[in-house]
């Protein structure tokens, strides 16, 4: 298995502790090698930078904090709710 078939297989949440916490191997390398079973050295799969940026624009949009705060905004205040008269 490859590095991209296997990104595509893992949740994105997965993905982007990936990019987050080996940022600084992709930034010097380019690649970095993810081992799957600590007793092989020959478990390790390459993954590139451009291979967990593929795998993650294929995934859908996840709103950062401040995106999320808004659209909760947005959704109060459209919200009807039970105590409020409503006028014609």
């Amino acid at each position: 298995m490859n590095g991209i078939d296997w990104l595509r297989t893992l949740h994105t949440k997965q993905l982007l502790r990936i990019k987050n916490d080996y940022s600084k191997y992709f930034l010097y390398y380019g690649y970095m090698i993810y081992e799957l079973d600590d007793s092989s050295r020959d478990s390790g799969i390459k993954i590139t930078y451009e291979e967990l940026k593929q795998a993650l624009s294929e995934r859908p949009h996840i709103p950062n904090a401040a995106e999320t705060k808004r659209i909760r905004q947005i959704a109060a205040k459209q919200k009807v709710r039970s105590h409020q008269s409503s006028k014609f």
